[in-house]
Parts: structure tokens; sequence; C-alpha cells
């Protein structure tokens, strides 16, 4: 092996596997977003409102039709847990009995039509 492949390869194995994230971490709606299976999965919370929407990782929009989903955040200490149901072309709402933080901290877990579930991460 010749000492400029040598050194290629050693800087690759040094590079963070983050660095090869797929998805921006803001969405195009201004919330955090995170990947979750085969989706871009953004959340914006406004007050008491939780709107979650869905692109696929060509940021194409996902019809949210047949889709479900439930939000888990920790909140002052507490987890709420918040049913979202499809409302509009891409977008799953729900409705939380506490106000939400600008960035929540917890997990969405969305069901597909055919039952497939994933699971996206905010920390």
């Amino acid at each position: 092996m010749d000492r400029r492949a040598f050194v290629i390869i050693t800087a690759l194995a040094l590079v963070p596997v983050g660095a090869f994230a797929h998805g921006p971490k803001v969405g195009q709606n201004g919330g955090p977003q995170e990947d979750a299976g085969n989706l871009h999965v953004e959340i914006v919370p406004k007050g008491t409102m939780l709107q979650v929407y869905l692109k696929d990782h060509s940021d194409k929009v996902v019809s949210t039709n047949g889709f479900k989903g439930t939000a888990i955040f920790v909140i002052n200490g507490k987890a709420e847990r918040i049913t979202l149901t499809p409302a509009g072309e891409n977008q799953l709402k729900g409705t939380s009995s506490v106000d939400l933080p600008a960035e929540p901290k917890g997990a969405v877990q969305i069901t597909t039509p055919t039952g497939g579930t994933v699971q996206a991460k905010f920390k």
C-alpha cells in the first residue's frame, strides 16, 4: 500500500460516523428533525399543539393518510403522551395537556397504514 492510500484510509477511519448522518437536524418548518426508518420526522411544537411532518429521504412529502402515531416527551420531569392523527397532506397532529418546549426530549413512534412502525428519538 502506498503512503497516499494509507493516509486516505486512516483519515476516513477517524471521521465520526455521525458525520454521515442522512437528514438535516432542522426541518423545512423550523422544527427539530430526525431520521426514523425510511422517513425524516420533523416536530413543530406550538403551545399545546404538536405538528409532525413526514418526508422521505429524498425530501419528498409523504402522505400521512392512514398513518397514526404517538409522541412521548419528558416535560418538567413527567412523561407526556400525545396521540397523533393525520392532518393535512404530510402532517400528523396531536394536543398535549401541557405547553410543549421548543425542542422537547423524547420519541415519536409512527405507524404506517400497513402496520409497520418507525421511531424518531429527539435528544
